[in-house]
């Protein structure tokens, strides 16, 4: 890590936050593989060699920064996820909150996931252990409902799958059928209430 006056985890932290930023500032304009490590550090107003201390690859930054979201994510879920409402009512929260965070991160999630494809096994395990804990979390809810007698029993796992992987369709779909708000939500009601009439 940098030398010369040790720095704090936070401090090292912060510091590679301000340093993927820059990188993902420039990925999103050039590309990943266009994009240099050497650009990165005059990016982020450090020299190459500085850049090595926080982060040996590009790679690393890719994780880093689909970590950071994948975190970010699941925080704005938790806090849902811990309301004193209904589980129905905290599932179409949970949901609207994951459109929104989608929408916002929408071009850097489809820059960097085709990249991500194609790391390490151990590295998108690394990835996926994030995306794991969303899921787990939406069916956590999906038992309390069940275990309430709000919900029918189902496999509440993969129950949460098909309600989170929902947000694809909405949001890559060619031939939309309201707007993504619209269409998410009818999605969750189809969810909730089945098209059984």
């Amino acid at each position: 890590m940098p030398k010369g006056i040790p720095l704090t985890e936070e401090e090292i932290h912060n510091r590679r936050v301000e340093i993927s930023q820059a990188a993902v500032r420039l990925i999103l304009e050039k590309g990943f593989q266009e994009t240099s490590m050497r650009e990165i550090a005059q990016a982020a107003g450090m020299g190459k060699s500085s850049l090595y201390d926080y982060f040996r690859t590009k790679d690393e930054i890719l994780i880093f920064v689909l970590e950071e979201k994948t975190a970010e994510l699941n925080e704005r879920a938790r806090a849902i996820a811990n309301l004193n409402l209904p589980p129905d009512e905290r599932l179409r929260r949970i949901e609207r909150m994951h459109l929104q965070f989608m929408q916002e991160n929408q071009n850097l999630f489809s820059r960097l996931s085709f990249q991500a494809q194609r790391l390490k096994v151990e590295n998108q395990k690394r990835i996926q252990k994030g995306r794991y804990a969303f899921q787990d979390m939406v069916a956590e809810i999906i038992q309390e409902g069940i275990d309430q007698g709000i919900f029918r029993a189902v496999n509440p796992l993969n129950s949460a799958r098909l309600l989170v992987n929902s947000i694809v369709s909405v949001l890559y779909t060619t031939r939309p059928t309201g707007t993504p708000e619209e269409m998410q939500a009818e999605a969750v009601d189809i969810f909730l209430k089945g098209i059984k009439k």
